[in-house]
């Protein structure tokens, strides 16, 4: 939905909504837009973001879980469309167990690089071949604590399919130098939005992997392409001042130039970031279907380079304290041009039959949930 992924968090507003038309004893509908609102502020997230950054600290990160789930139900009870808000019903001692797991599986690996740093490695394989186990129950988790109007979503996903896009993708990368880069980006999408589902209606995705080859070249030419046109400008700057400048001039207009140099990568680096994020973003919800609700997402990459840019140096100036009204903003920039069209009802959805799993199943199902960079 941080996609992020589904909507984090509060009122909707319905626009170019249409009556039905009629032609004899038939009626048409013609499909009605609606778009999720933000309802929250920065001021009331940042109420509840400072005092579990206090618990979290005093607690020694115990608190963590417990801290990730208010602030989840805070953006999803926030979040509303068409009238109703979303819900988060996650239990934070679930994911708490979970972070044991992660914890102890770090604390094993830091006594063994103490002890013997050659055995290091051995955990570092076995945390490479566990994460895509890890992907697929976080989202699972993820999914099925999420709801709106008391339907639950569900992930879809297999285990092997994890294991390919995660596991065996990440291998090729060195192996093509690269050149698989895009097409791993498109199965990732492909991944999460081909096999997410609401109640008993399932999403598909219908996107090709052609487009991101596309965009992805254009973005690296474009990066490349302003690191050479800025050391082209710094050799020529360095040139003319070598004959005007002494040594200790020369040293200080190099300091120089490498701190402007970097913060120009800075802004390099964020453009494209942000580039790639709003058209995959675009992308991967105009070619995504539920049932026959269609979605248009409408994220524009300049606007995010500055929404970015802003946050992190407000945040910066303000030690961290703006850091909710930092994400407050980038969420609702987010969901105000995010788009559902259909032409049935929303309450027309039904939630989906699941089937009973033992209680093995169900626990290891509720284990982990951690951010996952889709």
């Amino acid at each position: 939905m941080e996609p992020d992924r589904f909507p984090q968090g509060g009122d909707s507003r319905r626009v170019g909504a249409q009556p039905p038309t009629r032609t004899g004893t038939q009626s048409a509908a013609e499909p009605k837009h609606y778009k999720p609102m933000f309802n929250g502020s920065a001021g009331e997230y940042f109420r509840i973001w400072i005092v579990n950054t206090f618990l979290t600290i005093v607690t020694l990160g115990i608190y963590a879980p417990w801290a990730k789930v208010r602030n989840r139900r805070y953006f999803y009870k926030n979040t509303l469309l068409d009238g109703h808000s979303f819900d988060y019903t996650a239990n934070p001692v679930a994911i708490l167990k979970g972070y044991l797991i992660i914890g102890a599986g770090v604390l094993l690996y830091y006594l063994t690089e103490a002890y013997d740093p050659r055995f290091s490695f051995i955990f570092v394989l076995l945390f490479y071949l566990m994460l895509p186990f890890l992907i697929y129950k976080s989202l699972r988790f993820f999914a099925r604590n999420s709801t709106y109007r008391n339907i639950r979503f569900r992930f879809l996903g297999t285990l092997g399919s994890s294991f390919s896009t995660y596991l065996l993708y990440p291998i090729l990368v060195p192996i093509t130098l690269g050149l698989i880069i895009p097409h791993w980006a498109f199965e990732k999408k492909k991944f999460f939005f081909d096999n997410m589902a609401y109640g008993a209606s399932r999403n598909s995705f219908h996107g090709r992997s052609g487009p991101f080859y596309k965009v992805y070249l254009l973005a690296v030419l474009t990066l490349f392409g302003s690191f050479f046109l800025g050391g082209i400008a710094v050799a020529i700057a360095l040139r003319g001042m070598v004959d005007t400048l002494g040594n200790e001039g020369m040293r200080s207009f190099a300091l120089m130039s490498v701190i402007v140099m970097y913060f120009v990568m800075l802004i390099v680096m964020t453009f494209f970031q942000q580039y790639i994020f709003a058209w995959e973003t675009n992308y991967s919800w105009g070619q995504s279907r539920l049932d026959t609700v269609r979605f248009k997402s409408t994220l524009k990459a300049t606007k995010l380079i500055w929404i970015r840019i802003t946050n992190i140096l407000a945040i910066i100036f303000s030690l961290g304290l703006l850091a909710p009204w930092a994400r407050v903003r980038r969420t609702r920039y987010v969901l105000d041009n995010l788009t559902i069209i259909s032409a049935q009802s929303l309450d027309d959805f039904t939630s989906a039959v699941e089937p009973d799993v033992g209680a093995y199943g169900d626990a290891a199902t509720d284990l982990f949930d951690f951010e996952i960079g889709l």
